[in-house]
């Protein structure tokens, strides 16, 4: 049995200089054309197009390198994910995360994902060596990268929570906190356990905190907690006797997401409660399901595709050296569930 001795790699590639012979224009101009090179050579509409029916013909790959040389950009943005690992098994970073693929995608852009905890200096390297043109920044005011951005001058735009040194793209969580409370006041709850984040990211304390201020002028009684990670994830000993002792008991859970809100149904139903006859559960971010979950909450929908989508269009103002806003704020909205 015979085989063909060629590897896969052996095909020469298909230079400029290919190209401008098959059509009878200079390298530059050919350079000008397919790697928005910028140079003093005119090329014409009818040479343009000639030059780029070639390239597609050859099968004219750009060299990446070259062209971020001569156009100072590399077509890449980075996503950082601060303290918080972006996994895609969340559904809130899944949306995030893919309203920035796809935002890169329609400016030619590729994106590349780097999370804390591993190498923080070769971040450091390729932002400070321009390999990359961009940041968006998932992390909080505290995180190291933060002031180094501003030495290094690298256009960053911060997502989900709110900080000082760089423009960001947020949702309206006071605005939810509010719906959240005003629906569960007009069911008729009048003690509610509250279920905080741990970490106390920015977003979800000024999720809660609205809920709760609202809730105090609605003269609903809010018994705090935070969450706790556990084996009983979602509901610990003192939060089931919150909803079970005394006439005066909660009725309702308020979680300060839609991950905490699906975990805590889970042991409820456990426990033999009745979802939402015995307690109801309202949680915020509204993420879409690739199935359909055993509880469909009763939620504050938060655009997080959006918002992602929306800080790679304000990533490639900056780039192009123009102003953004400080602070940018998206709608929220009250999804009714089967969970209240």
């Amino acid at each position: 049995m015979e085989t063909e001795n060629r590897s896969w790699g052996e095909r020469p590639a298909i230079t400029l200089q290919d190209v401008a012979k098959s059509v009878g224009v200079s390298t530059s101009a050919v350079s000008v054309v397919l790697n928005g090179t910028r140079s003093g050579t005119r090329v014409s509409s009818e040479k343009r197009l000639a030059v780029l029916e070639a390239a597609e013909r050859l099968g004219y790959r750009p060299n990446a390198l070259a062209r971020s040389l001569s156009t100072g950009r590399t077509n890449r943005v980075g996503v950082y994910s601060g303290k918080s690992r972006l996994d895609s098994r969340n559904s809130f970073f899944a949306e995030l995360l893919g309203g920035v693929i796809v935002a890169a995608g329609e400016f030619r852009q590729n994106t590349m994902i780097h999370s804390y905890g591993w190498d923080l200096d070769g971040l450091l390297d390729l932002v400070s060596n321009r390999a990359l043109d961009a940041l968006v920044v998932y992390a909080g005011d505290d995180d190291p990268i933060i002031p180094l951005l501003g030495e290094l001058c690298v256009p960053a735009v911060a997502v989900a929570d709110p900080l000082q040194s760089l423009p960001t793209v947020v949702v309206d969580d006071a605005a939810g906190g509010e719906l959240q409370a005003f629906h569960l006041a007009t069911q008729g709850h009048q003690h509610v356990l509250a279920k905080q984040d741990p970490s106390r990211v920015r977003s979800a304390v000024i999720r809660m905190e609205s809920f709760f201020s609202t809730a105090e002028k609605l003269g609903m009684r809010v018994t705090r907690r935070f969450e706790t990670y556990h084996e009983n994830f979602g509901l610990d000993p003192s939060d089931i006797e919150t909803l079970t002792l005394g006439p005066d008991r909660a009725t309702a859970v308020v979680a300060w997401s839609d991950h905490v809100a699906q975990r805590i149904c889970e042991r409820l139903d456990l426990l033999g409660f009745r979802v939402p006859q015995d307690v109801a559960v309202i949680g915020f971010d509204g993420t879409e399901h690739s199935c359909i979950p055993r509880h469909i909450l009763t939620t504050i929908r938060a655009p997080w595709s959006q918002v992602g989508s929306t800080a790679v269009q304000l990533l490639n103002k900056l780039i192009d050296g123009q102003s953004v806003p400080a602070l940018t704020t998206l709608p929220v909205e009250f999804i009714l569930g089967a969970t209240t």
